[in-house]
């Protein structure tokens, strides 16, 4: 199965280290020195067990190169999909699949305007994994375990099944469901919570949890979320403002969300897919999100506080 990874980052690097470690032929698209760095030298995976080292086929910059793949697995930050867009249709074939990975809720319905909802697998994946230094991945939490499945009326193909087979034999715990969109949304209502209320106080999961207020203030935001996904005719099997929480207490202490790591190193954040996303899809819905649109507020002026920082240090 010819898999094509793009936006190798943490995320991206280690699901391509894993299926070409199972001998898949394993495209990654990626840009500077790591990018170098998984081209010249391969990648290196530090997980809590072992380490180790692979070389997928190819690293590149250019989809162009690629040609076609069975399966495109999208790691990109959910602001980079616009520029990847218009190279998107190089890499599709007539069987096709392209995985979506993104935060948010988003990001599968742009891919599939790209390239059809047929052709679409709306996904998301549970890990803590980060580029440790260029080509270096150092993975916190394992086994990885992957989420995905199609977007009704579309049904799972043998692709899809194979994807499955693909990454058991890589070592990724993989689920395929019948509905992609619910596993998405499960893990939105969940991060778009967690990351604003981290971002916004700059602490860890264990301030938060020894704080009767924040975790007030967390129940809300994640119950709202939760009322938008079941407006917009999500149907979830169990209760996912109850996992949350409980996901949430489970969590290290020192742990934060990838949002409020990206704002303390100044990078950009994914801000509009996350609780902007709430705030909008309640606003289409009717669905009032005051919680939401506070956290929404907050952040929007923390950023641009930050911006003005940097400008004006």
């Amino acid at each position: 199965m010819k898999i094509v990874v793009v936006g190798a980052g943490g995320v991206g690097a280690y699901l391509g280290a894993m299926f070409a470690q199972a001998g898949h032929p394993v495209a990654l698209v990626a840009r500077g020195a790591h990018a170098e760095a998984m081209a010249s030298r391969g990648i290196t995976v530090h997980s809590p067990t072992q380490t180790w080292q692979t070389r997928p086929a190819m690293v590149t910059d250019d989809c162009a190169t690629v040609g076609v793949a069975d399966v495109v697995i999208v790691c990109l930050k959910t602001y980079q999909l616009d520029n990847l867009i218009p190279t998107l249709p190089m890499l599709i074939g007539p069987r096709t699949l392209v995985l979506t990975l993104q935060n948010g809720v988003d990001a599968y319905s742009k891919i599939a305007a790209c390239v059809g909802v047929e052709r679409t697998l709306a996904g998301l994946v549970y890990c803590e994994l980060r580029v440790e230094s260029p080509g270096v991945i150092r993975s916190g939490i394992e086994p990885v375990r992957l989420t995905y499945g199609p977007i009704p009326p579309t049904v799972v193909t043998a692709v899809a099944q194979a994807i499955n087979a693909a990454a058991a034999q890589a070592g990724i715990i993989t689920t395929c469901v019948a509905d992609g969109r619910t596993a998405v949304w499960t893990k939105a209502i969940f991060v778009a919570a967690m990351s604003a209320v981290t971002t916004i106080a700059g602490v860890g999961m264990g301030p938060l949890a020894e704080d009767p207020e924040a975790l007030t203030l967390l129940t809300a935001a994640l119950t709202e979320a939760h009322r938008v996904a079941v407006a917009e005719g999500i149907v979830f099997d169990n209760n996912p403002v109850a996992e949350a929480m409980a996901i949430a207490a489970a969590m290290p202490a020192t742990a934060r969300s990838s949002m409020s790591r990206d704002f303390v190193a100044g990078r950009p954040l994914e801000l509009e897919a996350l609780s902007g996303a709430i705030v909008a899809r309640g606003r289409s819905l009717a669905v009032p999100t005051p919680v939401n649109q506070a956290l929404y507020a907050l952040l929007r002026l923390r950023v641009a506080a930050r911006a003005s920082e940097m400008r004006n240090p």
